[in-house]
């Protein structure tokens, strides 16, 4: 139930009770789709060797025309987290939709894929298919950025929808990036693989181009946005659960 429900919100068919018409919204969603292979090391392994790996999978995806060249991929290590001992590294994949997404799945499975994967130096516990709802996107994000993201668990208030809120971040963004803001921003929700705990209904994404990148932003926060009436606007919402992850951007 829980999972229909989500499913439900990221398509938003949020029908009137009164009148059956579809409310109306300022903007359209910036939809696109993501992939969270989430696991541990092999004994004796860590970053470098997956970083190893990569690049023969780099080298196989090339023989594949235009295939993959849409997929975006980061590599990313937990830094502040509740049980460190619980992932040591997410390999990430996003893609701009669906057909991209699945057409490079049946190229991966069909064309050697497997057979590559007996070499990963990592042991996958979860495999998450995700729709993701991009509201801003960092400054620059280029290959062999060392990234920073903050994923956060979100429930809607009472009254307040996926679009509503959606909508409100995006008025927020733009009085934000008008002050220097520069973080990435979206709005996850998992739909298959992974279901959210009782009472989430997304996850929050916050994420920059480097490290440093986000002490910035959370100082250009404080000091300049977060008593602005576009903060105060922000609403129909709370997050919580926030766990930070940092690695390079692959691909």
């Amino acid at each position: 139930m829980k999972l229909l429900l989500s499913i439900s919100l990221i398509f938003s068919f949020v029908v009137s009770a009164d009148d059956h018409e579809t409310p109306e919204y300022k903007y359209e969603p910036d939809v696109n789709k993501a992939e969270y292979y989430i696991g541990n090391y092999n004994e004796g392994k860590d970053i470098n060797d997956l970083i190893d790996w990569y690049e023969k999978f780099a080298k196989w995806a090339e023989d594949k025309g235009d295939t993959y060249d849409d997929m975006t991929v980061a590599l990313l290590q937990p830094y502040f987290q509740s049980d460190m001992s619980s992932v040591d590294v997410m390999w990430v994949n996003t893609w701009p939709n669906p057909t991209a997404q699945f057409s490079a799945m049946q190229t991966w499975i069909t064309e050697g894929g497997p057979k590559l994967l007996e070499s990963l130096p990592v042991t996958n516990s979860r495999q998450v298919d995700t729709w993701q709802w991009a509201i801003s996107l960092p400054e620059s994000m280029e290959v062999g950025n060392m990234m920073y993201g903050i994923y956060s668990d979100c429930s809607l208030e009472e009254g307040y929808n996926m679009r509503q809120v959606y909508d409100m971040y995006k008025d927020f963004v733009e009085y934000a990036q008008s002050q220097g803001d520069t973080i990435g921003r979206k709005m996850i929700v998992p739909s298959a693989g992974y279901m959210m705990p009782e009472g989430v209904d997304f996850i929050r994404l916050m994420y920059t181009s480097s490290i440093s990148e986000m002490g910035i932003n959370s100082d250009l926060y404080w000091s300049k946005i977060a008593e602005s009436e576009a903060s105060q606007n922000l609403k129909g919402f709370t997050c919580s659960n926030a766990r930070s992850y940092f690695g390079p951007s692959m691909r």
